[in-house]
């Protein structure tokens, strides 16, 4: 590596040179929405020995760089760095971290500067979307926890804490790199099916968050999920007590205390509709029921009020659309095959009305 001492990296065996900066620059496009690349002593040649890989879904790359300055445009999603040698240092705004090697890096969509002396790192492209969507699914959370919402959309560069748990979760990090770099000779596919991938978010997501490694904090969010259904069979039964009466989504959530998006997601995910849409079926079956076993004197208008309707027109509309058939329709049909209504009988033996 023009005359110096290799570096160690997990994917060495892989890794090709390049002596141009300009295909250094869109080689780690790929992981990184690079402004601009240069070495850090233009009196030295630039050297880069590379590799683009995706391990599954998880786009990566293996380097070992020269000495170098990078910037790097704003993103919407996170970029792990797995640091294996050199020391790597990143300032964004009034944040400035230094790490070296056998440290880990997790770098926010907002713009930021690294200086690094020759290093060795591996880049993760993370999804924002799905690293929160994996610690969702790991404490089996409907919707994500605003406390977990700054530490999964990080705004500044972070590192693990010194903990014995994030350097056990770390170290597993890098033997599932070693792994997929051992597994990708014998078969890329076989990496897609072995969910390396997945796993490698999961240990990530454990790192960003501590209460997915903790067990009372995991026990407590399964006992608020548990509470959240309870909430939601309660937000369930009080509507069906209260479809005749005007209902708004901001009802609900005052009802509920869920935010109106964890209230859309918890229909949707539970009852397959929108709270609105499952108001209007419920209000529609009830009007249907009643339109077929009607009172005498019954009247379409009544039973579109009775039923949470203030519309007539709305209601027709909503009826025919839903049973193709219209409500005044179904209620003639109704009331025509009732039995007329029994006369009252007078008494056989009226008594005689007393005399003033």
């Amino acid at each position: 590596m023009q005359g110096q001492t290799p570096l160690q990296n997990p994917f060495q065996h892989r890794l090709r040179l390049t002596n141009s900066l300009e295909q250094s620059k869109a080689l780690l496009q790929s992981v990184l929405p690079i402004a601009s690349i240069a070495a850090a002593d233009n009196s030295q040649p630039w050297w880069h020995h590379h590799d683009n890989l995706c391990i599954g879904a998880l786009v990566s790359n293996a380097s070992v760089l020269a000495p170098m300055r990078l910037a790097i445009n704003m993103q919407d999603d996170l970029t792990a760095v797995v640091i294996y040698a050199g020391i790597v240092n990143v300032e964004q705004g009034d944040c400035q971290l230094s790490c070296s090697d056998q440290e880990l890096l997790i770098l926010p969509g907002a713009a930021w500067c690294l200086e690094s002396s020759s290093c060795s790192v591996v880049m993760l492209h993370l999804e924002r979307k799905r690293l929160q969507r994996v610690a969702m699914a790991m404490a089996e959370q409907r919707s994500l926890p605003e406390s977990w919402r700054e530490r999964l959309e990080p705004r500044r560069p972070w590192q693990p804490d010194n903990s014995s748990a994030s350097q056990e979760l770390h170290a597993s990090l890098r033997e599932v790199l070693v792994m997929a770099s051992r597994l990708i000779e014998q078969s890329e596919a076989l990496l897609e099916r072995l969910e390396l991938d997945l796993l490698i978010y999961r240990l990530l997501a454990a790192l960003v968050v501590p209460e997915l490694r903790e067990s009372d904090s995991l026990g407590r969010l399964r006992s608020r999920r548990r509470e959240g259904g309870d909430r939601f069979e309660e937000l369930i039964a009080y509507l069906e007590e209260h479809l005749h009466e005007p209902l708004s989504l901001h009802q609900l959530e005052a009802r509920s205390h869920y935010s109106r998006r964890a209230l859309q997601y918890a229909f949707l995910e539970r009852l397959g509709c929108s709270p609105t849409q499952w108001i209007r079926t419920m209000r529609l079956e009830r009007a249907r029921r009643w339109l077929q076993k009607p009172q005498p004197g019954e009247t379409v208008t009544r039973i579109a009020q009775a039923c949470g309707y203030r519309s007539l027109n709305l209601f027709a509309m909503d009826f025919q659309q839903r049973f193709h058939v219209k409500p005044s329709e179904l209620l003639r049909e109704s009331l025509g095959k009732q039995p007329p209504p029994l006369l009252p009988v007078p008494p056989l033996d009226p008594e005689p009305l007393n005399e003033a």
